[in-house]
């Protein structure tokens, strides 16, 4: 079964030729930034636009400073022999030259850096060597992320990164004033909603209504009950003495400590600042999640392209009733994944889904769950007991996990395909895998069904998923 959503209508390229129109498609008509070469007329003719703010250049000014860093750690043993014979009137003049440098490369770069917001699209040029300029059509923004790093929170200024359909990676306006990123941010948003073009730059920002806060206190308590941190703990004390008792040199144990340190940082005290106040809104725009501590993000959920959705319990979660909720939305492959909630109860985890997922209910998921037949344990000894699956009016849904519970959900009207799978142990037991992909380039699977129920709920989620589409919202909601 294939999709048939979400295909923009375009009229034959000699409609628009003959117009003189610039369209600003990528290839094959998806919403991934166009770079077009800079001898053709059509970039030629382009208005120069607004450059980015005058702090700019202060940060790509660390451009070739951190290049040279990087040459020199390639063979530090010769450049430790080359500062050993440096003078200090020689380290004055490496840095009467290198400053200056830099300083050109960073003016350069912002100088020749721009953006345009026209009718259909939005064209960023870049480039101080080597012009690029990316075309983004407005209709395939599925997001715009405002990012205030701390420093950039001392200047007032903040970045804008756009999500677009089709594109691998987010473009990125760093920086502009804070009031400038965030005027823009409304005028995108409402021309990606289908605002019309004379109204879109006098929107202003969407009203919002609070739904949910994550409390500090609930996020460290939440950090502290995971087990990855603490196992991360143990492999930092018990490695490296490993290390230095098996070698008798302190340098290869030093060498361990440093990337099980960062992520034991990464999965505690990193993931509390990233997390920390952690606030969903509910907008016109879509939920508004706004993080972080010392670098505070501006993010949005659009409305209408949530493809999928993992509940997750960590075993020592549970008692508390506690839950994390992730999210993939299209255009993002599975590793792009975003987080709906860090921590939340089960009851306001459920409120939440159901304002991103209209008609959703963890409830009526968790009761239409059936677990595997009882032979599912030839295949899958010690698992078999956590592979349920179910399905309601809205989504179809799976179990997997002992120790971490993960409940998948894949709505309707994003199902992309639907298959069974068997390998030859499943077919002599009479048993079927059925996955399910959805638009965000990845996939929900049902695992160990009896065969004959495999069969059956191909057919039927087929059919669910036709029907899904049809009474599905439309991408651009004000339309």
């Amino acid at each position: 079964m294939s999709s048939g959503e979400g295909a923009p209508v375009t009229r034959p390229a000699t409609e628009d030729v003959a117009e003189g129109k610039d369209t600003g498609r990528g290839p094959q008509g998806s919403g991934a930034p166009e770079e077009r070469p800079q001898g053709s007329a059509a970039t030629e003719e382009q208005p120069e636009g607004k450059r980015l703010h005058p702090v700019t250049p202060w940060r790509r000014a660390w451009a070739p400073i951190a290049g040279l860093a990087a040459f020199t750690f390639q063979d530090f043993e010769r450049t430790r022999q080359w500062f050993e014979q440096l003078t200090l009137g020689w380290l004055l003049a490496a840095f009467a030259v290198l400053v200056p440098v830099a300083a050109a490369y960073g003016f350069l770069s912002w100088w020749y850096t721009s953006y345009l917001v026209t009718d259909t699209e939005l064209r960023i040029r870049t480039g101080l060597l080597f012009r690029r300029t990316a075309h983004i059509r407005l209709d395939r923004i599925q997001a715009v992320d405002v990012g205030r790093p701390m420093l950039a929170r001392i200047a007032q200024v903040a970045k804008l990164k756009l999500d677009v359909v089709g594109a691998d990676a987010k473009d990125e306006l760093a920086f502009l004033g804070e009031r400038e990123a965030v005027a823009l941010r409304a005028e995108l948003l409402a021309r990606a909603a289908g605002m019309a073009p004379e109204a879109a730059p006098t929107a202003g920002e969407a009203p919002a209504r609070d739904l949910l806060r994550v409390t500090p206190r609930m996020l460290i308590v939440s950090v502290l009950l995971l087990s990855g941190g603490w196992l991360l703990l143990v492999a930092l004390v018990l490695v490296p003495a490993l290390i230095y008792t098996a070698t008798g040199n302190v340098w290869p144990a030093l060498a361990a400590v440093v990337p099980l340190a960062g992520a034991m940082w990464g999965n505690t005290a990193g993931r509390v600042l990233k997390e920390f106040d952690w606030t969903v809104q509910e907008s016109p725009d879509g939920l508004r999640i706004d993080r972080g501590l010392l670098d505070r993000a501006h993010e949005t959920v659009p409305p209408g392209r949530i493809q999928y959705v993992r509940v997750v319990e960590p075993l020592l979660w549970r008692r508390r009733g506690w839950v994390r909720v992730e999210l993939q939305v299209a255009g993002a492959g599975k590793e792009r994944g975003g987080v709906l909630l860090p921590v939340a109860t089960r009851a306001d985890a459920a409120r939440v889904l159901a304002r991103a997922l209209p008609g959703v209910e963890l409830d009526a998921v968790a009761a239409s769950l059936s677990p595997a037949p009882p032979r599912a344990r030839w295949c899958a000894p010690f698992w078999w007991r956590s592979y349920a699956h179910g399905v309601t009016g809205t989504v179809f849904a799976t179990r997997t996990g002992r120790v971490r519970r993960q409940t998948e959900l894949v709505p309707h009207a994003k199902v992309q395909s639907v298959r069974s799978e068997q390998g030859p142990w499943q077919r002599r037991l009479g048993l079927a895998d059925v996955t399910v992909d959805h638009g965000a380039n990845g996939w929900a699977r049902a695992r160990l069904r009896d065969a004959d129920e495999a069969r059956a709920l191909v057919a039927a989620q087929a059919e669910r998923s036709r029907t899904g589409r049809r009474t599905a919202r439309p991408e651009r909601w004000l339309t």
